[in-house]
Order: C-alpha cells, then sequence, then structure tokens
C-alpha cells in the first residue's frame, strides 16, 4: 500500500525589479531603419533614385552603391554610437530586382558586358520603364504591390 504524501501549498515566487534603471538615450541619434521601413534606404527607393540618375545600370553597380551608401551612414552612427545598420547581401537585394522586372518597373536592355571573372555570366543592364517612372507604391514594397491580398 502506497502512503500518500500531504500536499504543500505552492508558493509563487515575486518578480525581481530591475537592478539598475535604464538611462535614456543621447539626444544625437540617425532613426533611419533599413528593410521595409527605411524610406530612402529601402531597396527599392534606392534602385529608383540610382536608375534617375545613371539612366542604365546592372543589379551588381546598385547593389554596390547601396552598400557603399550603408557604410557611409555607419561611420557617422558609430561616431555618435549608434548601433551600425546591416546591409542587405546580394541573394535578398536580387529577389527584389526581380520584382521589380516582374511588375514591369524595370526593362532589360540590349547592352551586356562581360562579368570580372570568366566563370560569371554576363552583366545584364537594366532601364526604368515608364510605368517605374511613375509608380510609387510597388517601389516601397513590390511584393504587396504584387499581391495585394497579403498586405
Amino acid at each position: 500500500m502506497k502512503q500518500e504524501r500531504p500536499k504543500r501549498p505552492r508558493i509563487r515566487k515575486s518578480r525581481k525589479e530591475p537592478t539598475r534603471e535604464r538611462k535614456p538615450r543621447n539626444p544625437p541619434q540617425i532613426t533611419i531603419p533599413w528593410g521595409r521601413g527605411a524610406s530612402d534606404y529601402r531597396p527599392g527607393l534606392f534602385t529608383k533614385k540610382y536608375f534617375e540618375k545613371h539612366d542604365e545600370a546592372c543589379a551588381a553597380d546598385i547593389y554596390y552603391a547601396l552598400s557603399q551608401e550603408i557604410e557611409h551612414l555607419n561611420k557617422e552612427r558609430i561616431e555618435i554610437g549608434e548601433p551600425p545598420f546591416r546591409r542587405p547581401n546580394y541573394s535578398s537585394f536580387s529577389r527584389y530586382f526581380h520584382w521589380f522586372l516582374i511588375l514591369g518597373l524595370i526593362e532589360r536592355t540590349d547592352r551586356r558586358e562581360p562579368a570580372i571573372y570568366d566563370f560569371l555570366e554576363k552583366r545584364v543592364f537594366y532601364r526604368l520603364t515608364d510605368k517605374g517612372k511613375a509608380e510609387v507604391e510597388a517601389w516601397q514594397d513590390p511584393v504587396r504591390a504584387a499581391h495585394p491580398e497579403f498586405g
């Protein structure tokens, strides 16, 4: 025969109070988020501005310019103590670029150049279409523009 133990009342632990106060942030801040919430540094908006400045370009050139711009911003952010932005990898940028092509915001040109290395494909150049010049929403979020039911 098993003996039953008497049940002890359950004791709840109290939550600890924070041991130190959080310091308020210093006034000098650069608050530019990255990705969909990033204003001028969204991949789409940056790409459109790049095409407006240079008539035609390949995806690698635009990605390189975006990376340089983010590096420049990060130098300024580090000087004032802000955490640096993470730059997108080329794979995620090329996905955005593919959506711009699907939506008709950009089109291929006849211009091709050999790649830096022999094992890479030729560089394909693109330009803005009339739709791309007039469009605003699709540059900000191309997936939502193509599939509004997901938004």
